[in-house]
């Protein structure tokens, strides 16, 4: 104990020096200077984008006296030898609007000029839909960008709640007891969407259940999201959709603290964050550094005694580096995080989870190491490799009635491979790569005698031929070979996707995609709701082969630029087919004692189709609307089997958001934003109630607001404040389950009630 305070103080101890230095370093950025009898000024400042980072090669202009200047690589530039009066300044930089400022006198010491520049529509640069970097304006796949500012602007802790102001993504808890939350894309079950950290699928079935929470925001610089079956590049479990999560690499030196204070019911939350930026002075040398501290105290909503929100204690931290070796026009990265959370839920939290009522506690560690090496042979010719692991390790106990033999432990070591070589021909990009992803898993409940004890193995082999024909026509044309441990034929994958700019600032994409998923043993959902003293067993048939999906979308984007005002306007219809759904069926007689048995079936097939529809309108930086909506349908071309449903679960028929956001840095900037979820069914199954029924659930309209203050205490420190309301309107799941015979699956609507948060940021 004398070892951790004496460590907690020596880095409080350093960090209030480098604060003190830092301030020390400060200077005025306006000086005076005397040449003669005139008296001449200095004039400098730093030119950044919306999101924050620094824009190096703008070039300012005081048009009043034809001088111009260059800002560095920090954003930084300055002016020499000015002679009081009145000017304006002119900022240009290539993949920006045009700034032109107001007119001001300049006159003895004046602020600090910030700049800040507006990225072009036609400017915005994606990787996810061809694992390559390309102009979003020259890429025929649709996809959905989420930023840093964004993500700050929400107000989000985490990756789930980074994807509420997402069209046609929705996020929902699906456990009452430990909150396991999953992403729905298109109303589509989680397990069919791919999560990518740096392009590379290292969330598996099992890593994915918690880790939509456990994924920091200090950690996320961009979300892509692209929608439809995306196996043709990213194998397996690319069915719904692909959310890419890219991670941070510095451009400035800094360092940034975050405290992040709520309170829901009473009950408290603590969320503390750290970053650390560091870059060489020739940038060629980076380094980022994150943290994230959280501890979440258990919340009682229906007043039973038993949480449905549960606690959480968790550290997250990591690095990521970075080296350019311009010699030879390679770059290299290396990544490190680490995830460890203590999760529980149910009651007598003091007391071990067997002797509780009912509890369900999740110790995770999770530890992932990743390299990319990227490397210009020419101009032309480029190739990529990269690897990851991921070494995931869980301690649980899923149980009530103080079960002794509801304990278990799980296994789940990733690795992926993949190596990719680009050539640049004309108007061709074409790329080809191999990808291999192997992934084990022990999963053991031995007081039930569950044993599941497999290994993975997924090779693929991809093809893609990027054209552009000319300024108007765009394909995408590629094709994926795949050879899984589990299925005993190859997997054949192909895509085709168009673009057309039909007039100026119009523009159409069509996609035609496939996706599968192959079929494993382990199943967390049943993990998570089967409490009740049996275990659950799930066994594939002999017969089973992958489900496959087809995918159609097409649309028109519409974006126009005003001065420095901009308007989005966009509308999608989709259409996907999945072939051979995986299907549990009980297994009547078995020999196994305390445990249920299923098998797991190729069932029928079902459809997806609908149309989403979004719009943004900026009015410079001071206020932007955005709003996107869903409308769509699911159908089973024979109903499930409990209740006799040909729809989905769990998927409403309409369902959007809305987000308001003003900005004034002299008085206080203000985010609003609205989450609408219609009407749905849900399965409600005995325990609580008598007998099993499908309930149809109200709509849900969630309210929230924030508001934020920066205060500049010096020219390289800032003071933001900020407070805040979740769900204003109090929108809240009304007849949830009590006691511990409840049904934990039995939960729906937003993921908490009326909650109030207030906090700080400080940078330097």
């Amino acid at each position: 104990m004398k070892n951790k305070l004496s460590t907690l103080s020596i880095i409080v101890l350093s960090l209030v020096l480098v604060i003190h230095l830092k301030a020390q370093e400060s200077e005025t950025i306006y000086s005076e200077l005397q040449t003669g009898n005139v008296k001449f000024l200095k004039l400098s400042g730093i030119v950044k984008s919306y999101e924050g980072d620094p824009i190096r090669g703008a070039v300012i202009l005081i048009p009043e006296i034809g001088k111009s200047s260059e800002s560095d690589g920090t954003g930084a530039f300055e002016f020499l030898a000015i002679p009081p009066g009145k000017y304006h300044l002119e900022v240009f930089a290539d993949g920006y609007m045009d700034f032109i400022s107001d007119v001001f006198g300049l006159e003895g010491s004046n602020k600090p000029f910030k700049i800040t520049l507006l990225k072009k529509l036609s400017e915005e640069i994606v990787v996810t839909a061809t694992r390559t970097k390309k102009l979003y304006a020259e890429v025929p796949v649709r996809t959905e960008v989420i930023t840093a500012r964004d993500i700050e602007q929400m107000e989000a802790s985490q990756l789930a709640e980074s994807l509420s102001l997402t069209t046609g993504v929705r996020v929902e808890s699906n456990c009452q007891n430990c909150n396991f939350t999953q992403v729905r894309i298109n109303g589509m079950e989680g397990k069919y969407s791919q999560i990518l950290i740096d392009s590379s699928p290292i969330f598996s079935s099992m890593i994915g259940v918690y880790g939509l929470e456990q994924i920091p925001a200090e950690m996320l610089n961009r979300i892509e999201v692209v929608k439809g079956g995306g196996s043709a590049l990213y194998g397996g479990n690319a069915v719904a959709g692909v959310i890419n999560v890219l991670t941070k690499e510095p451009m400035e030196n800094g360092t940034w603290l975050k405290l992040h204070q709520e309170f829901t019911l009473g009950e408290p939350l603590t969320n503390f964050g750290f970053r650390s930026s560091l870059v060489s002075k020739d940038l060629n040398t980076k380094a980022f550094l994150f943290a994230n501290y959280k501890n979440r105290q258990p919340v009682d909503i229906s007043g039973d005694d038993i949480s449905e929100i549960g606690k959480i204690r968790s550290t997250n931290f990591g690095v990521n580096f970075f080296r350019n070796f311009s010699e030879i026009n390679g770059k290299l990265k290396l990544s490190f995080f680490r995830v460890t959370e203590d999760r529980r839920g149910g009651n007598k939290f003091d007391l071990p989870p067997h002797e509780a009522d009912i509890a369900e506690a999740i110790d995770s560690d999770l530890n992932s190491l990743s390299a990319d090496w990227n490397h210009y042979i020419t101009r032309r010719l480029y190739y990529n490799f990269s690897a990851s692991y991921v070494d995931a390790d869980r301690k649980s106990y899923y149980g009530s009635g103080q079960d002794p033999n509801a304990y278990g432990t799980t296994k789940n070591p990733v690795l992926f491979l993949n190596g990719q070589m680009n050539y640049q021909t004309g108007g061709h990009v074409i790329s080809t790569g191999l990808q291999y992803k192997g992934e084990k898993i022990k999963d053991e409940a031995l007081g039930y005698g569950r044993v599941i004890n497999d290994h993975y193995r997924e090779l693929g082999f991809f093809l893609q031929d990027d054209i552009k024909f000319n300024k108007t026509f765009f394909l995408l044309a590629g094709l994926r070979l795949t050879k899984h441990s589990l299925i005993e034929n190859y997997i054949f994958n192909p895509r085709m996707s168009l673009l057309v700019n039909l007039v100026k600032d119009l523009s159409w994409r069509t996609s035609f995609s496939t996706g599968f998923r192959a079929p494993q043993v382990f199943d967390e959902d049943l993990h998570i709701t089967q409490v009740g003293g049996e275990g659950t067993i799930i066994e594939n048939s002999p017969d089973l082969k992958e489900e496959s999906s087809y995918s159609l979308s097409t649309g028109l984007d519409y974006g126009r630029e005003f001065g420095n005002n901009t308007l989005q306007l966009s509308i999608e219809g989709f259409y996907t087919l999945l072939k051979d759904t995986f299907v549990l069926q009980k297994k009547e007689f078995d020999p196994r004692e305390n445990a249920l048995v299923f098998e797991r079936i190729n069932g029928s097939n079902a459809r997806v189709y609908g149309v989403s529809v979004d719009l943004g309108y900026r009015l410079g930086l001071a206020f932007s609307l955005n709003t996107g909506w869903t409308f769509q349908r699911s159908h089973l071309d024979e109903p499930e089997p409990d209740f006799g449903s040909n729809e989905f679960f769990r998927t409403p028929d309409s369902y959007g958001y809305m987000s308001l956001n003003y900005e004034n840095e002299r008085i206080v900037d203000v985010f609003i934003s609205l989450n609408y979820t219609g009407s749905m069914k849900v399965p409600h199954y005995a325990g609580y109630i008598e007998e099993d029924r499908l309930e149809i659930t109200e709509t849900f309209l969630v309210l929230n607001a924030k508001l934020t203050r920066s205060i500049a205490l010096t020219q390289n420190n800032k003071l933001g404040l900020f407070v805040g309301i979740f769900n204003i309107l109090d929108s809240y799941q009304k007849d949830l389950d009590q006691g511990i015979f409840r049904d934990s699956g039995y939960v729906y609507g937003p993921m908490k009630p009326r909650s109030y948060y207030a906090g700080f940021e400080f940078s330097f």
